[in-house]
């Protein structure tokens, strides 16, 4: 009888290794399928695109830049008037000779100095400090009687003396 036992036993055992023998078989066939089907995808990735519009690659180059040329005319000179003695501390002057194009106000005496505004022909300025002589001009600091703030270096060639506005 122990030899039924025995033999009981060990049938039940094989009986229970094979199902898990079946199990495990089945688990690694599922993960092999697994892989095969992302090998699948990658391989194939971009086959089965919808058809949309491509897209068009942007070259960047430079902008060609035009050679100046030499004009057969010479270009139109502007006579520069000339300084009045009469410009002084305190006196009042006004933006003239600029043929329309106005005065350029810089911040200091030159014009190497940046252009802060413009004053237009006809305006008026009282000068507060000057004159420097800078290049071929005398410069002097003006300030704008109805703004405070608007003081600026401006060439003395394009300011004509007045009396009290």
């Amino acid at each position: 009888m122990d030899e039924q036992k025995i033999d009981a036993y060990v049938h039940r055992d094989s009986s229970a290794t094979s199902v898990c023998v079946w199990l495990l078989g089945f688990i690694v066939l599922l993960l092999m399928l697994t892989v095969c089907g992302l090998w699948a995808l990658y391989l194939l990735r971009g086959q089965f695109a919808t058809a949309g519009p491509t897209p068009t690659p942007i070259l960047w180059t430079p902008t060609p830049v035009p050679t100046p040329t030499a004009s057969p005319f010479p270009p139109p000179t502007e006579p520069i008037p000339a300084t009045s003695p009469e410009i002084a501390i305190g006196r009042y002057v006004r933006v003239a000779g600029t043929g329309g194009h106005g005065l350029n106000l810089r911040e200091g005496p030159g014009q190497n100095y940046g252009r802060m505004d413009v004053a237009l022909e006809g305006q008026v300025f009282v000068v507060v400090d000057g004159p420097v002589v800078s290049g071929d001009s005398e410069w002097w600091k003006v300030r704008d009687p109805e703004n405070e703030e608007r003081e600026w270096w401006a060439a003395g060639n394009f300011l004509e003396p007045i009396e009290h506005p």
